[in-house]
């Protein structure tokens, strides 16, 4: 899921890759509260995962949005 975040980040939301890390805050990206609304519409509509705006809002890291997406996906089959 990590390598689907990065993609997302770097095609939709014109991150520079050289800023991704697992440990990227999303503030250090650039990235603030609509994004995070964003990114919960475009994981739920092109990639059927539905992750809450608080649950998103929650996430500190990259890697913890990425693992978000993971237990959400896992727990949908």
């Amino acid at each position: 899921m990590y390598d689907l975040l990065v993609s997302i980040l770097t095609d939709r939301f014109e991150v520079r890759p050289e800023l991704v890390s697992p440990q990227a805050r999303l503030t250090s990206l650039g990235l603030d509260s609509l994004f995070v609304v964003e990114l919960s519409f475009v994981l739920e509509g092109d990639h059927g995962v539905e992750i809450s705006l608080d649950e998103l809002a929650g996430a500190s890291t990259l890697s913890e949005i990425a693992q978000l997406m993971q237990d959400k996906q896992d727990a949908s089959l």
